[in-house]
Parts: C-alpha cells; sequence; structure tokens
C-alpha cells in the first residue's frame, strides 16, 4: 500500500525525532512551537512521537519555526552507530529550559536522541556567568574543567576548580556553578539524562 510506504519512508527519516531534537535545543516548548505553525500541541506531539506524519509545508513551517533549514534538518543521520561531529561543528544552544542560569552555552556532545544513556556537553560559561539546576533525578554527573576557573556547588559543599581538575556526583544532589574567572571556562559536562 502507498500509504504504508509513505510511512515507512518517513519512520526510515525519523521526523519525528528531528522535530523533537531541534525543539529541545532550540529551547523551545511544544505549546510555542505549535503557536508559531499555527496547529495543535497536541498536533506537535503526534509528530514527534512518529503518530502522525506532517505535510511537506507543515514540515517547511516547523523547520523554519526552529531556526533551521531542510538540509541541516536532515543532515546527521540520529539512527548511525556512530557520529563524528568535527570541531566548529557541533549545536551550540544558549538555553536550557528547564535549568536556570545567565551567560551559559552548551555546546552538546551527544546529539540528542531518545533513548541515549549519556547527555554530554562543553560548558561554556562567561565570567559572570552562573547555572542552578534544582532538577534532582536518578544518574550521576562527570566534568572536566577545560580551561577558566568555576565555583561548582553540589548540595551545600562549594569547590574552587581550575583547568585540569574533574569532579563527579550523584544526579539526586542539586547543583550550581558559577564562573569566578576573569576568562570564559570551558566544562566538559556529561551526565545521566532525565527520565520524562
Amino acid at each position: 500500500m502507498a500509504g504504508d510506504s509513505s510511512k515507512q519512508k518517513s519512520n526510515d527519516l525519523q521526523i519525528g525525532a528531528r522535530v523533537k531534537h531541534a525543539r529541545i535545543l532550540a529551547g523551545i516548548r511544544m505549546r510555542e512551537l505549535a503557536e508559531k505553525v499555527g496547529c495543535t500541541e497536541s498536533s506537535i506531539s503526534k509528530i514527534e512521537s512518529g503518530r502522525v506524519i506532517p505535510s511537506v509545508p507543515m514540515l517547511q513551517r516547523l523547520v523554519e519555526a526552529l531556526d533551521r533549514d531542510l538540509a541541516s534538518f536532515f543532515g546527521a543521520d540520529i539512527s548511525s552507530p556512530g557520529i563524528i561531529q568535527r570541531a566548529g561543528q557541533r549545536t551550540v544552544t544558549t538555553t536550557d529550559p528547564i535549568r536556570g542560569g545567565t551567560g551559559v552555552s552548551y555546546e552538546r556532545l551527544v546529539p540528542f536522541g531518545a533513548g541515549n544513556l549519556l547527555e554530554g556537553n562543553i560548558h561554556v560559561v562567561e565570567p559572570g556567568g552562573s547555572k542552578e539546576d534544582m532538577i534532582t533525578h536518578q544518574g550521576e554527573t562527570l566534568g572536566f574543567v577545560i580551561e577558566g576557573q568555576i565555583e561548582l556547588t553540589i548540595d551545600a559543599t562549594t569547590y574552587s576548580l581550575s583547568a585540569g581538575d574533574s569532579f563527579f556526583f550523584k544526579n539526586h544532589l542539586t547543583n550550581s556553578y558559577r564562573n569566578t574567572g576573569t576568562i570564559p571556562a570551558r566544562v566538559i559536562w556529561v551526565n545521566t539524562p532525565q527520565v520524562h
């Protein structure tokens, strides 16, 4: 059947996963995206879960609303066994919709994908920049300061860290950090993602 063939091609392209990936990277909630493209939040949910295949005009509106183009939208094969991201080509976002902070950007080391066991970013923290994460969940976090200085607070204990220092903690503890230096700090930050 033609419909079945079309649905299989859509599944192969993982349109829903790509929309969700781009939306989360952009720091946009489903409701906001729905308003931007002129549909319901339920429609976005169905598209992201793969239950509905968007029309080509709708896909174009989604891609534009997410500040992407079709080439970059379909550029990375998120189902490949390994993903190589060259220097300067990783996605960078300045928002984290579930955590507070200012002066922090996130360079994504692990492309977003449902079922990934790790989440990894390079946190670039401008002088005076900070992040606060009061959301707790199961799992672990490890980090390595590439350059600069940060003050890291895990639960109620504060540590001063410089380039070459590393840290590890369980995700049931709250955490925050701030750049106490005069240059941007860069921190490799790898953790178990929160299960939604």
